[in-house]
């Protein structure tokens, strides 16, 4: 860990917490791992919530949906 960065404990749900121990697990990752990815990428939609020619899109199965922070 950088000697620059903050500890900050977490409480999730434990639905919440299985379901990213499981993404872990198939990543072959550690749920701290996981979690700073998701950190990384939520900070990523707030920036594109801020810009007017940027967003976040999610495409399955033909459809799209813009993905926004509320």
């Amino acid at each position: 860990m950088a000697t620059d960065a903050k500890r900050f404990n977490l409480v999730l749900p434990q639905e919440v917490f299985d379901e990213v121990q499981q993404i872990a697990a198939a990543r072959h990752s550690t749920v701290v791992e996981v979690m700073r990815q998701f950190i990384r990428l939520g900070l990523l939609v707030a920036q594109a919530e801020q810009r007017d020619d940027a967003a976040f899109v999610y495409r399955q199965d033909g459809k799209e949906r813009q993905i926004m922070l509320i």
